[in-house]
């Protein structure tokens, strides 16, 4: 299933409804490596397993979510820290969803990545929703495109700039700027 918008909103509820539960996040020492390697491999979670694998001499430790039962809901492979427990998680928001590599490697199988924020209030969250919204209007890539200064084609490469008369006039007077300045200060 590829992820939607319509998606994001509704593991943002469940994520509002985990927050009310105030699970706890406990620190957990793995002291069989060989044999956590094996339990993750038997319920499926081969990327732990892997992740594992590679950092078997590191000390490596999960955090365990538990419920207010002390049972244990989930694990993150993860050296930490975290927060105590979920009640500290005032403010966040999930932004967007990614098609990703894993270990950013094209032969390996392409995963999903959700993006998201999280923020100690909800002013703070508000205003950097506010800072993205304005950065996105005064994104280059669209700007260059409505101003029409340059394009790009993936053909070439994604960083490739071909230049339109636009913008060949800008970087034109910006050169012979810099020509009279220099020339200015004997250069």
């Amino acid at each position: 299933h590829a992820f939607t918008e319509d998606d994001l909103l509704k593991i943002e509820e469940e994520m509002k409804n985990i927050v009310k539960q105030n699970l706890t996040f406990e620190k957990y020492i793995i002291p069989n490596v060989d044999a956590q390697i094996a339990e993750f491999k038997a319920e499926g979670e081969i990327y732990k397993a892997e992740l594992l694998e590679e950092h078997r001499n590191d000390n490596p430790t999960l955090y365990l979510t538990k419920d207010k039962d002390g049972n244990v809901l989930f694990n993150d492979l993860c050296a930490g820290p975290h927060l105590e427990n979920t009640k500290k998680i005032r403010a966040f928001k999930l932004l967007s969803v990614a098609g990703a590599y894993w270990r950013g490697d094209v032969k390996n199988k392409m995963l999903q990545r959700i993006y998201a924020t999280a923020y100690w209030t909800k002013e703070d969250l508000a205003d950097y929703l506010h800072f993205l919204e304005e950065a996105e209007k005064r994104d280059h890539r669209k700007l260059g495109a409505k101003l029409d200064l340059f394009s790009t084609r993936d053909e070439l490469g994604g960083g490739l700039v071909l230049w339109h008369p636009n913008l060949a006039v800008v970087r034109e007077e910006i050169e012979n700027y810099w020509r009279t300045e220099h020339r200015k200060r004997g250069y």
